[in-house]
């Protein structure tokens, strides 16, 4: 016996077969976002040294708790005397690949900052793009702020940790394929020289080709 098969069955099942095999291409470059700072790859630097834990502590691979060692402060007294001016933090990824934010998380100290900018650009001579600015009040709907603990440093209540986290996710296209990450800090809110505890950034990272 023998079976004939249409050539319009011919054609669906080959048209489904298409469909699918798109639908796993389409799935497979489809990155979600994840933890990109942490890594032992990522450089950090900052425009002063201060009195507390060095720069690098704000990308622990697991966050530390002592109030001394495991935040980075630009201060230049256990009394949180700030080093006047401006000051910024940056993150330098891997040369091999280029980075898409989509979140921040700034684990601020009880000294944090509202007053600054995320930046970011894609090689070190270029110009940076802003992703985020605290001091525009159109933007403050992607800043959202968790205040937990109490420090050990003042006898009334006060913060041990200022969470901010920056929703970027729907500003991909303004600032994409980026290598280094800046935050600018114009001034802390409470006068003390500003503090950080962690410095987490989420987003995709893609090989340059």
């Amino acid at each position: 016996m023998v079976l004939h098969t249409s050539s319009s069955s011919f054609h669906e099942a080959t048209n489904v077969k298409g469909a699918n095999e798109e639908l796993l291409r389409n799935s497979s470059i489809k990155l979600e976002p994840k933890l990109l700072s942490r890594s032992q790859d990522v450089k950090v630097t900052a425009d002063v040294r201060g009195n507390l834990g060095p720069i690098e502590v704000i990308k622990q691979a697991n966050a530390g708790t002592n109030w001394i060692k495991d935040r980075w402060q630009a201060a230049s007294d256990m009394h949180g005397t700030a080093i006047k001016g401006q000051h910024w933090v940056t993150l330098e990824f891997p040369s091999q690949s280029t980075i898409n934010v989509s979140k921040v998380v700034i684990d601020w100290e009880a000294a944090y900052a509202k007053d600054y900018r995320l930046e970011g650009k894609q090689t070190d001579d270029g110009d940076w793009c802003v992703l985020y600015d605290g001091n525009d009040n159109s933007q403050e709907f992607r800043r959202k702020v968790i205040e937990t603990g109490q420090s050990p440093g003042v006898k009334f209540k006060m913060p041990l940790h200022v969470i901010h986290t920056i929703d970027l996710h729907d500003i991909l296209d303004k600032c994409p394929s980026l290598r280094y990450l800046r935050l600018f800090i114009n001034k802390s809110e409470m006068g003390w020289g500003v503090s950080i505890w962690q410095f987490d950034v989420y987003g995709t990272d893609s090989p340059i080709q």
